[in-house]
Protein backbone atom coordinates (compact mmCIF):
# COMPACT_ATOMS: atom_id res chain seq x y z
CA UNK A 1 0.00 0.00 0.00
CA UNK A 2 1.36 3.40 -0.90
CA UNK A 3 2.08 5.76 1.98
CA UNK A 4 -0.19 8.49 0.59
CA UNK A 5 -3.13 6.08 0.48
CA UNK A 6 -2.29 4.74 3.93
CA UNK A 7 -1.97 8.25 5.32
CA UNK A 8 -5.32 9.31 3.87
CA UNK A 9 -6.91 6.21 5.39
CA UNK A 10 -5.34 6.94 8.77
CA UNK A 11 -6.54 10.55 8.77
CA UNK A 12 -10.06 9.54 7.81
CA UNK A 13 -10.10 6.99 10.62
CA UNK A 14 -8.90 9.61 13.10
CA UNK A 15 -12.04 11.67 12.55
CA UNK A 16 -12.38 15.37 13.04
CA UNK A 17 -9.84 17.02 15.29
CA UNK A 18 -10.69 20.24 17.07
CA UNK A 19 -8.30 23.17 17.61
CA UNK A 20 -5.02 22.76 19.50
CA UNK A 21 -4.94 19.02 19.34
CA UNK A 22 -2.54 16.36 18.20
CA UNK A 23 -3.83 13.01 17.03
CA UNK A 24 -1.69 10.01 16.11
CA UNK A 25 -3.17 7.04 14.30
CA UNK A 26 -1.00 4.03 13.47
CA UNK A 27 -1.77 1.24 11.04
CA UNK A 28 -0.32 -2.19 11.83
CA UNK A 29 2.25 -0.59 14.16
CA UNK A 30 4.41 0.51 11.23
CA UNK A 31 3.16 3.71 9.61
CA UNK A 32 1.51 6.49 11.58
CA UNK A 33 -0.42 9.58 10.61
CA UNK A 34 0.21 12.70 12.70
CA UNK A 35 -2.39 15.49 12.68
CA UNK A 36 -2.08 18.77 14.59
CA UNK A 37 -4.46 21.72 14.58
CA UNK A 38 -4.19 25.06 16.33
CA UNK A 39 -6.22 28.27 16.43
CA UNK A 40 -5.12 31.88 16.61
CA UNK A 41 -1.84 31.36 14.74
CA UNK A 42 -0.74 34.74 13.38
CA UNK A 43 2.08 33.67 11.02
CA UNK A 44 1.12 30.31 9.58
CA UNK A 45 3.94 30.10 6.96
CA UNK A 46 6.55 31.04 9.57
CA UNK A 47 5.22 28.59 12.16
CA UNK A 48 5.03 25.82 9.55
CA UNK A 49 8.67 26.42 8.67
CA UNK A 50 9.59 26.30 12.34
CA UNK A 51 7.69 23.05 12.84
CA UNK A 52 9.47 21.30 9.98
CA UNK A 53 12.87 22.68 11.04
CA UNK A 54 12.42 21.64 14.67
CA UNK A 55 11.05 18.19 13.84
CA UNK A 56 14.44 17.34 12.30
CA UNK A 57 16.04 17.25 15.78
CA UNK A 58 14.36 13.86 16.38
CA UNK A 59 16.05 11.08 14.45
CA UNK A 60 12.93 8.91 14.75
CA UNK A 61 10.93 11.58 12.89
CA UNK A 62 13.26 12.04 9.92
CA UNK A 63 11.78 10.77 6.68
CA UNK A 64 8.40 12.47 6.75
CA UNK A 65 5.87 11.27 4.18
CA UNK A 66 2.92 13.20 2.75
CA UNK A 67 3.95 16.48 4.42
CA UNK A 68 1.42 19.29 4.66
CA UNK A 69 1.29 22.43 6.78
CA UNK A 70 -0.83 25.48 6.20
CA UNK A 71 -4.14 27.07 6.91
CA UNK A 72 -5.97 30.37 6.84
CA UNK A 73 -7.70 32.81 9.16
CA UNK A 74 -5.45 31.74 12.03
CA UNK A 75 -6.38 28.04 11.76
CA UNK A 76 -3.19 26.01 11.32
CA UNK A 77 -3.16 22.38 10.19
CA UNK A 78 0.07 20.33 10.26
CA UNK A 79 0.00 16.74 9.12
CA UNK A 80 2.38 14.07 7.91
CA UNK A 81 3.09 10.37 8.04
CA UNK A 82 6.08 8.67 9.61
CA UNK A 83 7.17 5.47 11.28
CA UNK A 84 5.82 4.41 14.64
CA UNK A 85 9.07 5.31 16.43
CA UNK A 86 8.23 9.01 15.97
CA UNK A 87 6.03 9.70 18.99
CA UNK A 88 3.79 12.23 20.66
CA UNK A 89 6.56 13.55 22.88
CA UNK A 90 8.61 14.38 19.79
CA UNK A 91 5.66 16.26 18.28
CA UNK A 92 4.86 18.12 21.51
CA UNK A 93 8.51 19.17 21.90
CA UNK A 94 8.62 20.29 18.26
CA UNK A 95 5.50 22.39 18.82
CA UNK A 96 7.06 23.99 21.91
CA UNK A 97 10.33 24.71 20.12
CA UNK A 98 8.56 26.30 17.14
CA UNK A 99 5.92 28.29 19.07
CA UNK A 100 6.91 28.46 22.76
CA UNK A 101 3.20 27.60 23.22
CA UNK A 102 2.27 31.14 22.14
CA UNK A 103 -0.94 29.67 20.66
CA UNK A 104 -1.48 27.18 23.47
CA UNK A 105 0.03 23.81 24.21
CA UNK A 106 -0.75 20.58 22.41
CA UNK A 107 -1.04 17.15 23.92
CA UNK A 108 -0.80 14.25 21.51
CA UNK A 109 -3.03 11.23 21.89
CA UNK A 110 -3.21 7.93 20.05
CA UNK A 111 -6.45 6.91 18.43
Amino acid sequence: MRYSTLFSTLLAAAGTVSANECTIKCKEGIACGFYVTASGVDDIPGICGGLWDNLKQFNACIGVGVPDCGGEDGELTWQFSNGSSCNGGDIEATWWDATKNKFGAIQCHWT
